[in-house]
């Protein structure tokens, strides 16, 4: 059984949480579409030859729903009771031969409900319902929904440990099809089907620098076995909520999310992750948690090539890697927000929050360090790169100590 009797969401504000206190009030009623929803939505829950099972769930999700809120409002509450119920029910699952994925879906549909129902309350009582607050709320639900699939993928591993080789042998199958890179739809699918693994429309693969020492949500496939090091394969990535999950999931641990792809093309995301880690462990990108390969695009495409791209930096930043260490970084910096803001003095003295008097004395500073090369708009692109990731660098270097 999972040791924590708490579940952590990490928000902010006291507000928010008289907020939640009110809207506790329709956790019934947000229950009830939810499990509709469900119903519609999942074939395996809709059983109309059996209406308690209908009423149960609506009971569950209930639970579920009201003790969010309740946590929301007060973070010391204790979850145990919860979390023993989602231990218990994922065993449940596991005796009757049926996988998590159709679990965590219901947890996923009834979240989305949820943020739609609470919104839509808290505008009619008049209450925030900006995005900020309500971007709040959706990811504190999918950190929630993490740690009660968690529980439940205990429970299972636990009821269905006889089982278990088999079953993770059709997954170890299904990963190396996916990032084989040979891998067509009808394949995928044929391999996923017995192992309940419904084929999301996207996934990234994530290169981690080792084996983690905790588990995944079920929807979630892990590559443990392969020879160039250990991956997940997540499902629907850029999906509400699942960068906040992701995040939470792989606190702590050095590892790069790639870019989202078709399911058939997850080489490429694996490809992709892998170097974005490499230049992670390189310190060209941040390495304190997840990097997100997405938000470093033209840095990964620069660093195709290290040995030319230190070249370039050489060759092309020289006049002010030629000047004296105090005002190098300060330099770098406003020509980085000039190549951004187009040279708008005004605009870069508030991005950096100096006077524009001040901006305009290192423009010409640096109009004299590179001479025609800040007149020339074809030069701007190739210098900025360069620049960025000079930049980059010198804060990775810089927060390491």
């Amino acid at each position: 059984m999972v040791d924590t009797a708490r579940i952590e969401l990490n928000v902010e504000g006291k507000d928010l949480a008289r907020r939640c206190v009110i809207l506790r009030a329709y956790a019934e009623g947000i229950a009830e579409e939810a499990v509709e929803a469900s119903l519609r939505r999942l074939p395996d829950y809709d059983r109309p030859y059996d209406p308690r099972y209908a009423e149960v769930m609506r009971q569950v999700t209930f639970w579920v729903i009201d003790h969010f809120l309740a946590l929301m409002a007060d973070p010391s509450l204790s979850s145990e009771d919860l979390l023993r119920f989602w231990y218990d029910l994922g065993a449940g699952e596991a005796r009757e031969g049926r996988s998590l994925v159709p679990l965590s879906e219901s947890l996923r549909i009834g979240a989305g409900v949820a943020v739609r129902r609470l919104t839509e309350e808290a505008d009619l009582l008049g209450m925030d319902t900006t995005a900020r607050t309500m971007a709040q709320i959706a990811d504190a639900l999918f950190v929630y929904h993490n740690h009660l699939m968690a529980s439940a993928a205990e429970g299972h591993a636990k009821a269905s440990s006889g089982d278990r080789s088999r079953f993770e042998l059709g997954r170890r199958r299904l990963v190396d099809l996916l990032v084989s890179g040979a891998a067509g739809p009808d394949e995928i699918a044929r391999l996923a089907r017995p192992l309940g693994w419904p084929v999301p429309g996207k996934v990234a693969a994530v290169a981690l620098d080792r084996v983690p020492d905790r588990g995944f949500p079920p929807d979630i496939l892990t590559g443990y076995h392969l020879a160039d090091g250990p991956c997940l394969i997540v499902p629907d990535p850029e999906g509400p909520g699942r960068r906040a999950l992701l995040t939470e999931l792989l606190a702590g641990r050095t590892c790069a999310v790639g870019i989202q792809v078709d399911p058939a093309e997850t080489a490429k995301s694996l490809r992709w992750s892998r170097r974005a880690l490499s230049l992670a462990a390189g310190r060209v990108l941040p390495g304190d948690g997840p990097v997100f390969a997405a938000d470093h695009l033209a840095l990964l495409m620069l660093m195709q090539d290290p040995d030319l791209v230190e070249h370039a930096i050489e060759r092309r930043l020289k006049p002010l890697l030629d000047v004296r260490e105090s005002i190098r970084l300060p330099l770098a910096e406003t020509l980085n927000a000039c190549f951004e803001l187009r040279f708008n003095a005004t605009e870069v003295g508030r991005r950096m929050h100096l006077h524009p008097q001040t901006i305009r004395y290192r423009i010409r500073n640096l109009e004299a360090l590179f001479g025609e090369q800040l007149e020339d708009p074809s030069c701007h692109l190739e210098l900025h790169m360069l620049l960025t990731l000079w930049l980059t660098r010198q804060r990775t270097e810089s927060a390491a100590g």
